[in-house]
C-alpha cells in the first residue's frame, strides 16, 4: 500500500510537534518528526511504498503538501497531531480528505490517543486514530484494508463506526527494540538535516532513540504517560553503535547526534556498554542525551570519554517540596551533586526548568531562580507547566480549576509560542510567564555568566560558535517580544538578588554572613 506519513503544516509556523511541549520556539529549536520516521522505516521493511513529509521543516503549504500527496497517489495518509495544533490539524484531514476522497486517514499522537473519541466527532473526514505506540498498528492496518481484512483484528485501534465510534483492543508495547528499523535511512531518504534545529548541539544534527518510556513518575511528562509507558524498553548497545557508525559513514554533513530518549542513563549497565562500543567503533561524532540527576559519576565518566558532549537535565523547582508534589523522584541535593560531577568531568548541562506545580507560590518562584544561579549550568530554560490530557497533571488542574481555557486553539500565541494556560491561587498565566522571561533573561545577563561564556568560545571556539548563533536567536526573540516584567517576584526579589551577586564577589569567610541575610529577606518577604 503506499502510505504518505505527514506532520503537517500549521500556518506559516515552524511547529515543533515531536517535543514534549509542542510549539514555535523562540529559539528556533525544530525537532525531527522522530515517531513518524520511525513508522515510516517499519512500514517500508514491510514492503509498503511510503513518503514522509515534514511540512513544518520544508515550508510546505496546505495546498503544496495536497499536490505531493496527490503526486504520491496516497491510499492511507498518517497524520500526526499535538494538543495546542488539534483543532488545526483535525481541519487539515477535512481538507486534505476533500482533495482526495479515495484516500483514507489515521490521526497518531499523544493528543488523540488520549482524546481518540473527540477527534472522530470533530473530523468526519478522519477514519481511523492510533492510539498509542503505533509503529505497528498503522502496518497492520494497511496489511488489513489491502486484504479486506476487519480493521476490528488490528490491536491499538479507533475508527468510526455509524454515528459512534469504536476501538479495538490495547496493544502491547514493543519488547523487542532491535526489530524496528533504523530511522537514519528515512532521514537520509525523505528529511534535509539543514532544515532542523537544534540550539544546543553542533549543527547540522539528527535525533535518534535509543529506547521508549521512563521509569520516573514526573506528574507532567506526557510521553511515557500516554504513549511509551514507565518501562524503559531499549535498543542493544550493538544496534544503537552501529545506526550512529552508519550516520558518520553516510550523512558526513552532520555535526552532532542527539539521543531524545527521555532518560538515556536509566540502565547504567547498557550505557556505559554504549560508551565502550563507540570508542570501540572509532566513532568520533560528539552527542547530546537527556540524563536525570541520579546518575553516578563513574556512567557520566565513560560517557564523557566517549564523546559526550552535552545533556539534558530536569532539575524543574528550587523547591524540594514541590519536587515532591510533581513526584520529580530526586532532591535538591542530588541536582548539587550531579552539577559538581558534570562540572569535574567537562560536560555541559542545559538545565531546564518550570513553574506551576501544585503549591507553586512567588516565594518558590524565586528559589527556582536562585537554585538556577546556584548550580550555574551552561544554558537554561524556564517554562510554564504544560498540563496535557491524559498526564496527571492535566487530571489535577481539571480537578482544581486551575485550567484557565480548555480551547486548545489558546494554548498557543499568536505567534505558535506556548501559552501559560494555568491559574493557580495567587498566580495568574501572566504571572508565570512573566516569571519565565524575567528568569531566562536574569540567568544569561549576568556579567559572571558572559564572562564565563567568553572564555569558553576562546579555549573552545566550536563550542563558541554554537553559543554566538544560539545567543543570536535569544535575542531575536527578546526584541520580537514584550518587556519581561517581575510582578510574580516576591518584593524583596531585588534584594534576594543582591545578596546572590554579592555571593559571588565575597571572599569565602563571609558567605555565612550573606546566607544569614538572604535567609533574613526571604522571611521578610
Amino acid at each position: 500500500m503506499r502510505i504518505a506519513f505527514v506532520n503537517p503544516p500549521l500556518r506559516d509556523w515552524r511547529f515543533s510537534r515531536s517535543q514534549r511541549s509542542p510549539g514555535v520556539i523562540k529559539s528556533g529549536t525544530l525537532y525531527y518528526p522522530y515517531w513518524l520516521a520511525h513508522a515510516t522505516a517499519l512500514a517500508m521493511s514491510r514492503g509498503h511504498e511510503c513518503l514522509l513529509l515534514d511540512c513544518a521543516a520544508d515550508e510546505l503549504s496546505r495546498e503544496d503538501t495536497i499536490g505531493r500527496l496527490r503526486d504520491f497517489d496516497a491510499e492511507l495518509v498518517v497524520i500526526e497531531t499535538s494538543t495546542p495544533s488539534v483543532n488545526h490539524d483535525l481541519e487539515t484531514v477535512d481538507l486534505f480528505k476533500a482533495a482526495l476522497p479515495q484516500a483514507r486517514f489515521c490521526c497518531t499522537g499523544t493528543h488523540v490517543t488520549a482524546e481518540w473519541q473527540v477527534a472522530l466527532t470533530q473530523s468526519q473526514a478522519l477514519d481511523f486514530v492510533a492510539i498509542g505506540e503505533y509503529d505497528f498498528t498503522i502496518s497492520e492496518l494497511a496489511e488489513a484494508l489491502e486484504q479486506g481484512q476487519p480493521v476490528s483484528s488490528v490491536d491499538g485501534l479507533a475508527w468510526r463506526s455509524g454515528d459512534s465510534s469504536e476501538r479495538s483492543g490495547d496493544r502491547t508495547l514493543i519488547s523487542d527494540m532491535d526489530a524496528l528499523p533504523w530511522v537514519a535511512p528515512v532521514y537520509k531518504q525523505f528529511l534535509t538535516p539543514e532544515n532542523y534545529l537544534f540550539t544546543i548541539a553542533n549543527q547540522p544534527m539528527v535525533m535518534l532513540i535509543g529506547g521508549r518510556g521512563c521509569k520516573a513518575r514526573c506528574f507532567f511528562c506526557v510521553y511515557p504517560q500516554v504513549m511509551h509507558g514507565h518501562s524503559y524498553r531499549c535498543r542493544s548497545p550493538e544496534d544503537v553503535v552501529n545506526e550512529m557508525k552508519w550516520i558518520q559513514d553516510n550523512m558526513p554533513e552532520v555535526q552532532e547526534i542527539v539521543f531524545e530518549d527521555d532518560t538515556f542513563t536509566s540502565d547504567r549497565v547498557r550505557a556505559q556498554e554504549i560508551a565502550r562500543l563507540v570508542k570501540e567503533a572509532g566513532i568520533t561524532l560528539p552527542w547530546f542525551a537527556n540524563i536525570r540527576v541520579n546518575v553516578d559519576y563513574e556512567t557520566l565518566k565513560a560517557l564523557k570519554e566517549a564523546g559526550l558532549r552535552q545533556c539534558a537535565t530536569g532539575f524543574e523547582s528550587g523547591d524540594q517540596t514541590l519536587l515532591i508534589n510533581m513526584r520529580k523522584g530526586q532532591t535538591l541535593q542530588q541536582q548539587k551533586d550531579f552539577m559538581e560531577n558534570c562540572r569535574k568531568l567537562g560536560i555541559l548541562v542545559h538545565g531546564c526548568f518550570m513553574v506551576g506545580f501544585p503549591g507553586e507560590t512567588k516565594e518558590t518562584l524565586a528559589k527556582t531562580l536562585v537554585l538556577a544561579k546556584e548550580l550555574n549550568p551552561d544554558s537554561a530554560q524556564f517554562y510554564p507547566v504544560m498540563p496535557y490530557p491524559g498526564t496527571g497533571a492535566y487530571e489535577w488542574a481539571q480537578e482544581g480549576g486551575y485550567l484557565a481555557t480548555t480551547n486548545f486553539d489558546e494554548w498557543l500565541n499568536p505567534d505558535g509560542q506556548h501559552r501559560c494556560v494555568l491559574d493557580l491561587p495567587g498566580l495568574s498565566p501572566k504571572d508565570l510567564e512573566d516569571f519565565c522571561e524575567y528568569a531566562v533573561r536574569k540567568f544569561h545577563f549576568r556579567p559572571t555568566y558572559m564572562v564565563r561564556k567568553a572564555l569558553q568560545a576562546v579555549t573552545n571556539p566550536k563550542e563558541g560558535l554554537r553559543s554566538v548563533n544560539a545567543f543570536k536567536n535569544f535575542l531575536l526573540s527578546i526584541i520580537r517580544g514584550d518587556k519581561a516584567v517581575t510582578s510574580a517576584l516576591p518584593p524583596k526579589q531585588t534584594e534576594i538578588d543582591e545578596a546572590w551577586n554579592a555571593r559571588t564577589r565575597v571572599p569565602r569567610g563571609r558567605m555565612e554572613m550573606i546566607e544569614g541575610k538572604k535567609s533574613q529577606l526571604k522571611r521578610a518577604s
